[in-house]
């Protein structure tokens, strides 16, 4: 069975919370420890959706199980950048869905005008790290004992994937 990826809809803000904190309190993939509260999570979208941001979830029946999404610099300068962020539930790895989310938040990306895309990944997520790959991200450097969680320090790796010639510019 295929899930459907789709642009998230308020509809979707507890179950994409509820995604958000399941993923978070793994201590092993996000910035952050826990999900955000409700109205938080629904100003977060609002705020994005505003925006352009591209922002698409996985649906297992109504169930958000992954997101993507692509959140556009805000500094003069670099608003031709965003920083993507992606995150599939357990029982839902390794099957494909983090790729198709991750292809249909960049391509909306170049499709509204991004020219850079960048994230950032802990060094031991090596299956994260050959997904990226895979997709034509590239290393671009790394901050040395970024994270110190339970498995004492990990280094952060910056890659970067730029838009294809035929992408419009921003």
């Amino acid at each position: 069975m295929t899930l459907p990826i789709v642009p998230i809809e308020l509809r979707h803000i507890e179950s994409f919370g509820d995604c958000v904190g399941e993923v978070a309190r793994e201590r092993r993939y996000l910035a952050i420890l826990d999900a955000f509260p409700a109205e938080q999570n629904a100003l977060w979208v609002a705020v994005n959706r505003a925006r352009g941001n591209p922002l698409y979830v996985a649906l297992d029946g109504e169930r958000v199980v992954g997101w993507c999404e692509v959140r556009r610099e805000a500094l003069p300068g670099r608003e031709h950048s965003g920083s993507l962020g992606v995150g599939v539930r357990a029982a839902y790895r390794r099957q494909g869905l983090g790729r198709r989310l991750m292809q249909a938040a960049i391509a909306n990306a170049w499709e509204r005008g991004f020219a850079r895309i960048e994230l950032w990944v802990r060094s031991p997520n090596a299956v994260a790290i050959e997904l990226y790959t895979r997709l034509g991200f590239v290393e671009e450097g790394r901050r040395r004992d970024a994270v110190r969680l339970d498995d004492g320090p990990e280094d952060e790796v910056l890659m970067a994937k730029f838009a294809p010639p035929s992408a419009p510019a921003n």
